[in-house]
C-alpha cells in the first residue's frame, strides 16, 4: 500500500474529529483519489467507507466533503458494497435533508454512484425510505421554473440519482412510481429539458428507465404526467443528433404501450415528426440521418395499434396514408421497407383494404416488386411488399379485384427467388389470392413448371416455406376442383407433399390435406388412389379417422379418403 504512505497523516486526522483537520484531510484525500486511480483501492482496503460513516454526524460541517469522497470512491465497483456494509446509505439519505444545497448534491453523488448497477445499494436506499426523500426534492425542483446555474447543478446529480438507482431494480421503479417521480421528471424536462444537454440525456435515460422498470404502470403514469407531448416538443427544441437518438428510441419503448400508441396519434405528435425530419416532402424521401430513420420506424410501429391506426388512417383521409404512398416511391430501400410494412399495418380490416386498392396503393407496390424482384440482395424490400400485398388479398372482395389485375402471374416469379423469406411470403400471398377463386386456381395449378418448383419447395429445410408450399399446392388443388390440375400435380410427384402436410401438428392444415387428397382421388380416380396408396396417405387417413381426440368433421373427411383409397 505505498500509495497510502503520503496519506498516512491524513488518515490519522480523519479519526481525531477535529473539524478542521477532518476537513484538510478530506480535501487531500480527495486531491489523491483524482491523481491516482490506485489510491481507492486501498483506501477501501484500510476500512476507510466506516471511518466515513462515523464521521457524518459526529462532524455535521465536513458532510460535503464526505459525501464527495464517498463518491468519488464509489465510481469504482469494489467500493459500493463496502459504502453499504458501513451504513452509509441511511446516513446519507439524512443529508439529503439538509437545507445546504451542497450537502444535497454531493449525496445525490454519493448515492448514485453506490446504487450504479448495486442492488445490495439499491435495496438498502428502499429501506432508508431514500426513494420517498430523493421524490420530495424532485417535487420540490420541478414547481420552479427559473433557470439558474446552482440549479442545473443539482439536478445533474438528482437526475443521475434516479436513473441509477432505477436501472435494471424493478423495485426501485415501482417505488419511483409511488413517489410521483415520474411526474416531476416530466415536469424538469418541460422546464429545462433543452437548456443543459447533459442534462437532457440524462433527464430522458430516466424516463427510459421508468418505462423499462415499471413498464406498464411507469408507461402510464409518464403519460397522465403529458409526456407525451413535452417529448416530443423537446425532440424539437434540441439539436444535438444523439440525444435527438436518444428521444426517438425512449418514445419507441413508450409505444409499446397501447394508451401511449393512442396518445400520440391523438395529439399530432405523428405530424409533426413527418414535418421536422421532412418524411413528408413532395417527391422522393431518403433518410438524412439515424435518427429519421429511428423515426420512420416509430410511425410504422404506431401503425399497429389499432386505435392509433384508425386515428392516423381515419378512412384514408388521415395524415398518413399520402406520406407513406410517397415512401413507396423512393429509391431509398430502408424508406421502401417502411412504407411497405406501414401499408402491410394498414391493411388489418376489409374496409381498410378497399379504401387502400381505391387509392392506388396496389400499383405502386406492384411496381416495387417489378423494380427489385431480379435484385438477390434486396430481400427487405421484397419482403415488406409481398407482405403488404398479402394482407390486401385477404377479404374476399380484395382477391377478385387482385385477380382483375393479373397480380397472382406478377408474384410467381417470386417464387423462385434464392431468399427463404422471399419465398415463404409469395407462397403466402398466392395462397390466399387463390383462395375462392376457380380461374386463378386453374391458371397457376396448370403450369407443370410452377408445380414442379411447389413440390421442391414442399420439402425445403425451413419449415415455413415447405409448409406454406405444401399449404398453396391443397388450395389449389381445392380451388380448381379439375383433372388438368390434379393431374398436372400428380406428374410432378405431389403425394409426398400432401403427406406431409397431412401429418402437421396444426389440425386446419391437417384438413387442408384430406380435403385436397379427397378432391384428388375424385378429380383423378385412374391415377390418384393407387399413388396415395404407395405414398402412405392411406395410412395417414386411416390414423385420424381412428383417432378418438379428432373432431367430427375432419374424422369424416378422413373416413371418406379411407374408404375412396380401398
Amino acid at each position: 500500500m505505498a500509495g497510502l504512505s503520503s496519506l498516512s497523516s491524513a488518515l490519522e486526522s480523519i479519526d481525531s474529529g477535529n473539524e478542521e483537520k477532518v476537513q484538510d484531510a478530506l480535501v487531500k484525500i480527495l486531491s489523491e483519489c483524482d491523481s491516482n486511480n490506485a489510491v481507492g483501492a486501498d483506501l477501501i482496503n484500510c476500512g476507510i467507507m466506516p471511518a466515513l460513516a462515523a464521521l457524518v454526524n459526529a462532524v455535521p460541517a465536513c458532510q460535503s466533503k464526505i459525501a464527495d469522497l464517498v463518491a468519488t470512491l464509489a465510481r469504482t465497483e469494489t467500493a459500493r458494497s463496502p459504502a453499504v456494509h458501513a451504513g452509509l446509505v441511511p446516513l446519507l439519505v439524512d443529508v439529503l435533508r439538509s437545507d445546504d444545497k451542497e450537502k444535497v448534491k454531493q449525496s445525490l453523488r454519493a448515492l448514485g454512484n453506490i446504487c450504479f448497477d448495486n442492488d445490495e445499494g439499491r435495496e438498502a436506499l428502499l429501506r432508508a425510505d431514500g426513494v420517498v426523500v430523493i421524490g420530495g426534492i424532485l417535487e420540490d425542483e420541478a414547481k420552479d421554473e427559473t433557470v439558474q446555474e446552482e440549479r442545473l447543478e443539482l439536478f445533474r446529480p438528482l437526475c443521475g440519482c434516479v436513473l441509477n438507482m432505477m436501472t435494471g431494480y424493478d423495485a426501485v421503479a415501482e417505488a419511483c412510481i409511488e413517489a410521483d417521480i415520474p411526474n416531476s421528471i416530466v415536469q424538469i424536462i418541460r422546464h429545462h429539458g433543452s437548456t443543459d444537454i447533459g442534462l437532457c440525456r440524462v433527464l430522458i435515460m430516466t424516463l427510459d428507465s421508468i418505462l423499462e422498470g415499471a413498464q406498464e404502470p411507469g408507461a402510464n403514469a409518464l403519460r397522465e404526467a403529458g409526456a407525451v407531448t413535452v417529448i416530443v416538443r423537446l425532440l424539437g427544441a434540441v439539436e444535438d443528433s444523439s440525444v435527438k437518438e436518444l428521444i426517438i428510441e425512449t418514445l419507441a419503448s413508450a409505444a409499446q404501450n397501447e394508451l401511449w400508441q393512442l396518445a400520440l396519434a391523438a395529439q399530432g405528435c405523428v405530424s409533426h415528426l413527418l414535418r421536422q425530419f421532412q418524411l413528408d416532402v413532395d417527391g422522393a424521401v431518403t433518410l438524412t440521418s439515424d435518427v429519421s430513420r429511428k423515426v420512420m420506424d416509430l410511425i410504422v410501429m404506431l401503425l399497429t395499434g389499432d386505435e392509433s391506426l384508425r386515428i392516423l388512417f381515419s378512412q384514408g383521409n388521415g395524415p398518413i396514408l399520402p406520406v407513406v404512398c410517397n415512401w413507396l416511391k423512393s429509391s431509398d430501400e430502408k424508406v421502401l421497407s417502411s412504407g411497405a410494412l406501414a401499408i402491410g399495418n394498414m391493411a388489418r380490416s376489409d374496409t381498410n383494404c378497399s379504401v387502400l386498392l381505391e387509392k392506388g396503393v396496389l400499383a405502386l407496390l406492384l411496381a416495387v416488386l417489378e423494380k427489385y424482384s431480379s435484385k438477390e440482395d434486396n430481400v427487405e424490400v421484397l419482403h415488406g411488399a409481398l407482405s403488404a400485398i398479402r394482407n390486401l388479398s385477404m377479404p374476399a372482395a380484395s382477391k377478385e379485384h387482385l385477380a382483375s389485375k393479373d397480380v397472382p402471374s406478377q408474384i410467381v416469379p417470386l417464387v423462385y427467388h434464392v431468399a427463404q423469406p422471399v419465398q415463404q411470403k409469395s407462397l403466402g400471398a398466392l395462397r390466399l389470392m387463390v383462395d375462392g377463386q376457380e380461374s386463378v386456381a386453374t391458371a397457376l395449378g396448370s403450369q407443370a413448371e410452377l408445380a414442379a418448383r411447389l413440390v421442391d419447395l414442399s420439402s425445403h429445410p425451413d419449415i415455413g416455406v415447405s409448409s406454406e408450399a405444401q399449404r398453396l399446392i391443397a388450395s389449389l388443388i381445392k380451388n380448381s376442383r379439375t383433372d388438368t390440375v390434379g393431374s398436372t400435380f400428380l406428374a410432378a410427384d405431389v403425394v409426398k407433399s400432401l403427406a406431409a402436410l397431412g401429418e402437421s401438428q396444426h389440425v386446419i392444415m391437417v384438413h387442408e390435406a384430406i380435403m385436397a387428397c379427397n378432391i384428388l382421388v375424385v378429380a383423378c380416380k385412374d391415377s390418384a388412389p393407387a399413388a396415395m396408396r404407395d405414398g402412405g396417405v392411406q395410412k395417414i387417413a386411416t390414423d385420424i379417422a381412428n383417432d378418438p381426440e379428432v373432431g367430427v368433421e375432419l374424422k369424416s373427411n378422413a373416413q371418406t379418403l379411407v374408404d375412396a383409397l380401398r
